[in-house]
């Protein structure tokens, strides 16, 4: 099989690929004119976009290998971004579609580190070497399309490059810095600080319609008054809100 490897030029995976078939590999952009010979496309740490009309022309037959437990962790640095949101870790091997790590999964596993896998280096290398293995013996497999794909669940997470602009004063060691000192100094984001508010909100909301129904189930006629006021109220906070959104203007 012709096959075009995109990414990394070392590493173990391309040696054994190389070994079995006819390999091109390359790290530049590529275009559908320049490509059609190849029978199928694996990327593997590649960094430009492939465009729609190569992955129509494809059909499925270009697999990309993501060292994150998708949907978590979409994007980039997806082994720094399971610890700092407390997401699963693993590695993926997906479908290429338009989106960015959100195609079809082939294959997946989550992965478990050791003690002394203390650093984002160490857990990045132990990713790297996991999803390989993985690729390799699922290889045949994943090359004749044995494997029956299965959309993402859930909306997982994303990150940009720039995200990581808020925690590079933590990277002492850049990636050898220890994840526990990151986990233990790190300053919660605005955003980070506002999904936990939406999570306590959100279950709190439970225990106040529980004690609503116990209100109208034994004394309606206080609970109704009651509600009354409570509606007065958020009216008189609504108002204040409103005065406050407008106030610099």
């Amino acid at each position: 099989m012709k096959i075009l490897f995109l990414g990394y030029s070392k590493c173990k995976l391309l040696s054994y690929l190389n070994n079995h078939h006819t390999v091109y590999q390359t790290e530049e952009a590529i275009n559908l004119k320049n490509i059609l010979a190849y029978d199928f496309i694996i990327s593997f740490g590649y960094k430009h976009i492939i465009s729609e009309d190569i992955i129509k022309h494809f059909n499925g037959k270009i697999v990309n290998l993501h060292i994150s437990y998708l949907p978590y962790n979409r994007g980039y640095h997806p082994n720094f971004w399971s610890f700092i949101d407390n997401t699963p870790k693993g590695v993926t091997i997906h479908q290429i579609d338009k989106g960015i790590d959100t195609g079809n999964i082939l294959l997946q596993k989550i992965v478990s580190f050791s003690k002394d896998e203390d650093t984002f280096l160490k857990t990045y290398n132990r990713l790297i070497e996991e999803i390989q293995n993985l690729f390799i013996q699922n290889c045949n497999d994943i090359l004749i399309q044995k494997i029956n794909p299965k959309p993402q669940q859930g909306n997982g997470t994303f990150h940009f490059q720039k995200d990581l602009d808020n925690y590079l004063y933590l990277l002492k060691n850049q990636w050898n810095t220890k994840i526990n000192y990151i986990m233990q100094n790190k300053k919660r984001t605005d955003l980070e600080i506002i999904n936990e508010v939406e999570q306590i909100r959100s279950k709190n909301n439970v225990n106040w319609m529980d004690i609503l129904r116990l209100a109208f189930e034994h004394a309606p006629d206080e609970a109704r008054k009651l509600m009354g006021r409570v509606n007065e109220y958020d009216q008189r906070i609504s108002d204040l809100l409103k005065e406050l959104s407008n106030n610099g203007k």
